[in-house]
């Protein structure tokens, strides 16, 4: 392994982790921007859990390749050396940010352990499919003629004539475990980007109606446009507005998709043609398993303060309670007796404080306790 495919495997360790400077950002977006294979492994080492387990990985690269030989190979074959050399870079880098996560993670372990909350963190893909890591940095870019700004409060796009837009191009989020995003789309729609989530949206707007593409969550301020709809497509679900403020909650890996709306009307579309029709304090509630849903009255700061800085649980499942904080502070969550996950609880935690204050909260609350080693918290129960 070379020096250089060291520094960045420690740079996207520093990004996976939240702590990468400015000037490793840059390092990091030059290498993705070097060849569309880097940006396909950045993209699969942030999003798959399997590159977050030591083992796995070790198990895979097993399975399918001989190290010792393909370096023997490289070694005589000096005529067709980086051809080999790119191969090895594809099936080591992962395997080393992994490595390097788990040395830290031990020396971590050693000590007191603090969940730290997430940070903003995301990339952006243009048009063209070359990317961009973003963070709370001051910087423009220009995706054709189309110009985008960054700045602490997040994306925004900011096109002044759409009439010299002839062609619909796309911009792509990705938002990994433990980062958030804000974006400003060029129509003035404001999206929130909670962590592990996706969004695919056109750079400039065109024709009779404004379409995103969603995976994972997002809080919406749809800017109005009584002639075009906005509509929000999930794999299970069509949301469809005017002009309003509402969440869409659709991980692949849980059991149902929502929607909850604050404020405005909503219209959803499930995969069976079904409609209906959300008014504000509202959730539907989509099953993934038999495709029925249903819509109830909710408490809608339960749903959607995550996007202003706090978690409120009323009355609420274990389980949900640890995807929540998985997801945010990028741990993961093992319980020694899986009846735990069924106990309710209730309380309110800052978005960006250390995850232990609740997790004390809730073991005074009692019948549960809670131990973190590395990057796994350890339920069980009293």
């Amino acid at each position: 392994m070379s020096e250089e495919n060291f520094k960045i495997a420690d740079i996207i360790f520093a990004y996976i982790k939240g702590t990468i400077t400015e000037s490793e950002l840059e390092e990091l977006t030059e290498w993705m921007n070097a060849a569309e294979d880097h940006r396909k492994l950045f993209q699969q080492i942030i999003t798959s859990e399997s590159y977050r387990d030591k083992d796995a990985v070790y198990r895979r690269f097993d399975s399918y390749y001989d190290f010792d030989r393909l370096w023997g190979t490289i070694r005589t074959r000096k005529r067709s050396m980086w051809k080999y050399v790119a191969a090895a870079a594809v099936i080591v880098l992962p395997l080393l940010v992994t490595f390097l996560l788990q040395m830290k993670q031990e020396g971590i372990s050693s000590g007191k352990i603090a969940l730290q909350p997430g940070k903003s963190l995301a990339t952006l893909t243009l048009s063209d499919g070359s990317s961009k890591v973003l963070s709370p940095e001051n910087f423009d870019l220009m995706d054709g003629s189309k110009r985008i700004v960054n700045d602490p409060g997040g994306l925004n796009y900011q096109v002044e004539d759409t009439s010299t837009c002839a062609e619909t191009t796309y911009n792509e989020i990705t938002v990994p475990r433990g980062g958030e995003y804000k974006v400003t789309l060029s129509d003035g729609t404001r999206i929130w980007v909670n962590s592990e989530s996706y969004i695919r949206f056109p750079v400039v707007f065109q024709g009779d109606e404004r379409r995103i593409w969603v995976a994972g969550e997002v809080f919406l301020e749809v800017a109005k446009d009584a002639e075009r709809p906005f509509i929000v497509n999930t794999e299970k679900l069509d949301v469809k507005v005017l002009g309003t403020r509402f969440n869409v909650r659709a991980y692949p890996d849980e059991k149902c998709v929502q929607t909850t709306l604050v404020e405005g009307c909503v219209q959803v579309d499930n995969s069976r043609g079904e409609v209906a029709v959300l008014h504000p304090s509202e959730q539907l509630v989509y099953d993934v398993r038999d495709g029925n849903h249903e819509v109830r009255e909710v408490d809608t700061e339960l749903y959607v303060s995550w996007k202003d800085g706090v978690y409120v649980f009323v009355s609420q499942r274990l389980e949900d309670i640890m995807s929540l904080i998985s997801k945010w502070y990028d741990v993961d969550v093992f319980y020694q007796n899986s009846a735990v996950k069924d106990m309710m609880f209730s309380g309110r935690l800052k978005r960006y404080e250390n995850a232990e204050a609740l997790l004390k909260v809730l073991e005074r609350l009692g019948g549960v306790k809670f131990s973190v080693q590395g990057k796994t918290v350890v339920v069980e129960d009293e």
